[in-house]
């Protein structure tokens, strides 16, 4: 219950004037109470939300299908039926993703599946997960999610792949250990794995993790931009075109979700963008939380007081993982929830 998932919540809720009661101290379940008003939480995800619709946005299959009918540009998708489709499927794109239907945080994903042998991998490695899995044309471009609150766009950040910096002394894996350390002192969650993936993407740079970058050489060590895999996520909200804003809003409408994150590759030089995710319980969590919650809070008690106003478009460029020295003296020592 105590992690920055929830307190980004909870402090801003109590800060103006809102009640919490802990549900579930083992669990991120609570109720924000104002008078006799009542909102149940997982995290973000609130009551408001039903049950059909968090399945139809959360199943990355079903919200794909979804989509393209209403005629959103999508990547192409086959749900894994066996090894002869998903042979052609890859024969036809050559380049694909394999994850599983129902996960979070890049679990259980492989990005740019090129072989047999690799879409074997990769099938094993999502079925680790759940046994749903689905295949997707691997498209090219600026991972950009788009947060929505009651249909309103409020934040944007741009989530770009782990990457480790070279001294001249460590290994890859000990700088993939030591930037771990790092993160997981802010956040337990921002881990980069030692997985098999990894070393598929090292392996594609022809790198090992025994390996030694010289000083100030900047390695990708992942290929999902995942935060949870290890990503940087910067604030981008100002810099977001009018056009991916207004496909968000027609999303978050369609969908009819209160709070969204809507997740776009933008291939920005040849015009050309996709919708690859829709995220019906994103986290509400630094860089772009402390603004996201205000407006969060707002759509779910309209009228609660509220100590500072939010700011619709905060200044690019923090990242995910390295928050302001503002908000690490705010968590230093968390209230209990």
């Amino acid at each position: 219950m105590n992690s920055v998932y929830t307190t980004t919540i909870t402090r801003a809720a109590r800060a103006r004037g809102l009640r919490v009661a802990v549900l579930d101290s083992s669990q991120p379940v609570f109720e924000l109470r104002r008078g006799r008003e009542a909102v149940r939480c997982y995290n973000a995800l609130t009551d408001r939300v039903g049950a059909a619709t968090f399945f139809l946005a959360n199943h990355k299959h079903a919200a794909n299908q979804f989509l393209r009918r209403h005629g959103f540009p999508v990547p192409a998708q086959l749900k894994f039926g066996g090894f002869a489709a998903a042979k052609k499927f890859l024969a036809q794109h050559q380049r694909i993703v394999v994850k599983p239907c129902m996960q979070w945080g890049g679990r259980g994903v492989a990005v740019d599946v090129r072989t047999p042998a690799e879409l074997r991998a990769a099938v094993r490695l999502a079925r680790t997960f759940e046994d749903e899995v689905v295949l997707e044309q691997c498209v090219r471009g600026e991972d950009q999610r788009l947060i929505l609150v009651g249909g309103r766009y409020v934040a944007a950040i741009r989530r770009t792949p782990a990457a480790v910096t070279g001294d001249g002394r460590r290994t890859l894996a000990q700088l993939i250990r030591r930037q771990n350390r790092r993160a997981c002192a802010v956040d337990p969650s921002h881990r980069i794995p030692l997985d098999a993936e990894t070393r598929r993407q090292l392996a594609r740079l022809g790198r090992r993790l025994a390996d030694v970058p010289r000083a100030g050489e900047r390695v990708q060590v992942r290929l999902t931009s995942n935060y949870h895999t290890g990503g940087d996520a910067a604030v981008i909200t100002g810099a977001v075109t009018p056009q991916l804003r207004r496909v968000a809003q027609r999303v978050a409408k369609l969908f009819g979700l209160p709070l969204v994150g809507i997740d776009f590759l933008v291939d920005a030089p040849h015009r050309k963008f996709w919708i690859i995710e829709v995220s019906p319980d994103l986290a509400i969590s630094p860089p772009e939380g402390d603004t996201v919650v205000e407006f969060f809070l707002d759509d779910l008690f309209p009228g609660s007081r509220r100590k500072q106003q939010a700011v619709c478009c905060p200044t690019p460029g923090k990242a995910r993982g390295h928050p302001s020295k503002a908000w690490k003296a705010r968590n230093k020592k968390r209230p209990a929830t």
